[in-house]
């Protein structure tokens, strides 16, 4: 049948419908060149001559039941009378690579940030390969350029995108939440390329970083930023400590003996909790092992000291509480926990900087869960460039969310 009453849905500029024919399945629409329209040369707007006329076709978005919706129309290529040059004049919105319109294009652009790129073939019939080559054009065309002018803090960490420590280095705006920069591997080479791309000025309005302690960037920023303050996660140390209590806690199991390894036995996670995560039985189960264990009561009253650092706002009392804290271990009787002390020790200006600037890599540790939700629904890393503009267009969502 022949329908004129949805022309208006085909407007593409130089060019008007000539026929439209429609199915259940299938959608034709014909297109000719607008008489009325002299053909301009795109590159300096002069008169060109028609030098041939070429029949292409182009996909369009689905119509109703119709997941085929095709445009026909004639590609004219011209010779300019003012530069010489050739070029082809099609109707405005068809992208020339890909042989669909751009509209259609974002269309499944959208699809691809919800649904697995395999799943989008069900939905317009675009295989996966395709779908994949459109949103990245289209996340290359329409996201806009990392904004690093007047950035103030900055957070950095590292993500596990692959098997086998396949790692990336990343870089979230700590204000707004915008992903900055990522490159491949966690080493001092993955981070220099971010500051690499900073002028002077941009470098200078940064004034506090928050980062692991683990890794190797605190050497690039103390060298690329030497005025900004370096804050080490609260979490990062804490899970840390974590580690340390685990630690004691197989020294211990080690060397009990009969019944005693049975209550050290199923504690790790009980050691770690708060006492309002603890059921009355996990609680008792506890404090069973702490009465007969010194060693791990010990730790395990130092972890909860420990937490309390971050309850001060001044830098002085909170210094004060620090070297107190560092004292307990050195009188512990605890190797692991003397080793521990000692280790932060050497870094107790970055983990006072909390007081002058409270930010954590929380953010950035919440956006690790996209960054996995990103890779298991594309299943695995088709391309860290790729990965890059799917997190960033994530991440000016959740920006402009807030």
């Amino acid at each position: 049948m022949y329908v004129h009453g949805i022309r208006a849905l085909f407007r593409f500029e130089g060019y008007v419908v000539q026929k439209i024919t429609m199915s259940s399945e299938i959608v034709q629409v014909n297109l000719r060149r607008d008489g009325r329209r002299t053909l301009r040369c795109p590159a300096c707007g002069g008169r060109m001559n028609v030098h041939r006329t070429l029949t292409q076709t182009a996909r369009d978005l689905p119509m109703g039941t119709a997941m085929q919706v095709v445009l026909t129309y004639p590609a004219i290529q011209g010779r300019c009378k003012a530069c010489g040059g050739f070029s082809t004049v099609r109707p405005g919105g068809i992208d020339k690579h890909t042989r669909a319109t751009r509209r259609f294009m974002e269309f499944v652009s959208r699809l691809a940030r919800h649904l697995p790129l395999t799943a989008v073939k069900e939905v317009v019939g675009v295989d996966d390969a395709t779908a994949y080559r459109w949103d990245r054009s289209v996340l290359q065309r329409k996201l806009p350029p990392p904004d690093l002018d007047n950035l103030r803090v900055l957070l950095i960490d590292e993500k596990s995108v692959r098997k086998h420590h396949g790692y990336v280095t990343l870089v979230m705006n700590g204000i707004t939440g915008e992903l900055l920069y990522m490159a491949e591997g966690k080493k001092k080479q993955s981070l220099q390329g971010f500051f690499d791309q900073l002028t002077k000025a941009q470098k200078a309005s940064i004034v506090a970083v928050g980062m692991d302690r683990a890794g190797a960037y605190r050497e690039v920023v103390k060298d690329q930023i030497p005025d900004a303050d370096i804050v080490f996660d609260k979490f990062h140390l804490i899970a840390n400590y974590h580690a340390v209590i685990d630690e004691v806690r197989r020294q211990e199991w080690r060397k009990a003996k009969g019944e005693y390894k049975d209550v050290i036995k199923g504690q790790r996670y009980n050691l770690f909790r708060n006492a309002s995560n603890r059921t009355a039985e996990q609680t008792q189960s506890l404090m069973n092992l702490l009465h007969m264990n010194r060693n791990l009561a010990v730790c395990y009253i130092l972890k909860d000291a420990f937490r309390k650092l971050w309850d001060y706002k001044r830098l002085k009392p909170a210094a004060r509480y620090f070297n107190t804290w560092i004292n307990y271990t050195r009188v512990s009787g605890v190797e692991a926990l003397r080793a521990f002390g000692r280790r932060l020790v050497k870094f107790k200006d970055e983990i006072l900087n909390f007081c002058k600037h409270p930010i954590t890599t929380g953010p950035l540790e919440g956006f690790n869960n996209t960054v996995s939700r990103i890779i298991h629904r594309a299943c695995g890393v088709r391309s860290l460039d790729y990965l890059f503009l799917k997190l960033r267009q994530e991440s000016l969502e959740c920006d402009q969310r807030k």
